[in-house]
């Protein structure tokens, strides 16, 4: 079986933790396109890197459609993305 790709190519599970304790932050976030559902990821994944660092991993959790008059109008994902704690910020 080949072994799973994330954005980018990366390869799942191949990502180093960026804090000493491993921790990471989760946080979802909810895209719309007009187009389709991997064009929904795309936009979403790219203002996550716009705004967040040290992005581990984007997983899909959910796919789901917006229908008008018979039509499907919007294509929604909700993406949960995984990102380490930058401990330069911390306090001591």
């Amino acid at each position: 079986m080949a072994e799973a790709e994330g954005y980018k190519g990366e390869k799942k599970g191949t990502a180093k933790s960026a804090t000493p304790t491993g921790v990471t932050k989760l946080i979802e976030l909810r895209a719309e396109s007009p187009k389709s559902w991997e064009h929904a990821v795309q936009l979403c994944v790219g203002e996550a890197v716009r705004t967040i660092r040290n992005i581990g991993e984007v997983q899909v959790v959910d796919f789901s459609t917006v229908v008008q008059d018979d039509t499907i109008t919007a294509f929604r994902v909700l993406c949960r993305v995984s990102f380490a704690i930058d401990d330069t910020l911390r306090s001591h």
